[in-house]
C-alpha cells in the first residue's frame, strides 16, 4: 500500500472519530455551554475533510494542487 494511500486511511478514520466524539459530547450535553464541544468537533473533521480533499487533489495533478493551493 503506497503512503498516500495509508495517510488517506488515516484521515478517513479521524473524521469519523471526531464526528463520533462530537455526537457523544451532544448526547452528553447538560447545558447550552456544553454544545461548545459540539461545535469545536463539528469544526475539527470540517477542517479533516479539507485536508483529505487536498491530499486526492495533489495525487490526481501536483501541479493543480500547487496553483490551486500554495500560489500566492
Amino acid at each position: 500500500m503506497r503512503d498516500t494511500e495509508l495517510f488517506t486511511q488515516y484521515l478517513i478514520r479521524l473524521r469519523q472519530e471526531r464526528l463520533q466524539n462530537g455526537h457523544a459530547a451532544a448526547l452528553n450535553a447538560t447545558s447550552q455551554r456544553d454544545f461548545v464541544h459540539v461545535v469545536a468537533r463539528a469544526h475539527e473533521a470540517e477542517l479533516v475533510s479539507r485536508i483529505l480533499a487536498a491530499l486526492k487533489d495533489l495525487e490526481k495533478d501536483p501541479g493543480e494542487f500547487i496553483r490551486k493551493n500554495l500560489s500566492t
